[in-house]
């Protein structure tokens, strides 16, 4: 029997099969073209969305950061309240007996949260409930089980009786005595200069340096700089005060942000107006020479 045709209908008893329909298989499928427009579409999207999504983020590892360091600042106020207002100690050579303990700078003691609540090294962790995640800042990606440090200006001896603490560096010179000349706070009642809702405690250090509990800043000018301060908030860092307020706030001097370990001692950064913000809230000069 001959063909009339490639198209007759005959060829498939009377009709035509549905896969046979040209206009039926360009309805049922995209093309090329119609499948790269909507990539292109979906990556456009998602380019948007993006940097919403990481502003959110940062916002609430910010919340998350002030909500710790608030927790910290209330351990502090319970432990001063049971210790006849003398805050914990806070010197800057030792890792036990502190108000923190574990030096980040050691290897085997900056990944150890047993550190962070043994009551013998760290003295506010019976006010902390049992939560060594209240040390570090949710931003702070290395493996430190601790991103806040305290004020060397602020805080006791580790040996009785109690007495302030030296606040070593605040002359630049790692002999300061308390008092002689800066003051120094071993109790809240203290702090008349600069006063409590001005005077900073705790703060986010640098996570390529920070090392034992105590951050150093020397009062000289021209400025410099010894300990690093955070930025894991946008290059700010969480400032946490001796009223229990915080303040997120943002270094504007490109010297005072490091991605780096730095060498250990004083580096001059002449008008720093960073350093400049945190001296004007770490001590003032007492009326002794």
């Amino acid at each position: 029997m001959l063909m009339r045709g490639p198209g007759c209908r005959q060829c498939f008893g009377g009709a035509i099969p549905v896969w046979a329909r040209t206009g039926d298989m360009h309805r049922n499928g995209f093309t090329l073209i119609e499948l790269l427009v909507t990539i292109a579409i979906i990556a456009i999207l998602a380019a948007l969305l993006f940097p919403v999504l990481s502003r959110a983020k940062r916002t609430a590892q910010g919340v998350y950061c002030v909500n710790n360091g608030k927790q910290l600042m209330v351990a502090m106020h319970l432990y001063a309240a049971d210790s006849a207002d003398w805050l914990p100690p806070n010197p800057d050579w030792q890792t036990t007996n502190m108000w923190v303990g574990g030096d980040m700078g050691n290897p085997t003691q900056s990944t150890n949260t047993a550190l962070l609540m043994d009551p013998t090294r760290s003295r506010i962790a019976p006010y902390v409930g049992r939560s060594a995640g209240v040390f570090k800042c949710p931003s702070d990606t290395s493996t430190h089980v601790r991103t806040f440090s305290m004020s060397q200006a602020v805080g006791t001896k580790p040996a009785p009786p109690a007495t302030a603490v030296d606040g070593p560096w605040l002359d630049g010179t790692h002999h300061h005595k308390p008092n002689h000349p800066w003051r120094t706070y071993g109790k809240f009642a203290d702090m008349v200069a600069p006063a409590p809702d001005s005077l900073w405690m705790l703060i986010d250090e640098n996570q390529y340096n920070i090392s034992d509990g105590a951050f150093a800043l020397s009062m000289r000018l021209p400025t410099e700089m010894l300990d690093w301060p955070g930025t894991y908030h946008n290059l700010a860092a969480g400032i946490h005060f001796a009223d229990a307020h915080t303040e997120i706030h943002k270094w504007v001097d490109p010297r005072t942000i490091v991605n780096e370990r730095v060498s250990k001692g004083l580096h001059s950064l002449p008008n720093n107006v960073d350093i400049v913000w945190l001296q004007q809230r770490t001590s003032t000069l007492t009326t002794t020479p």
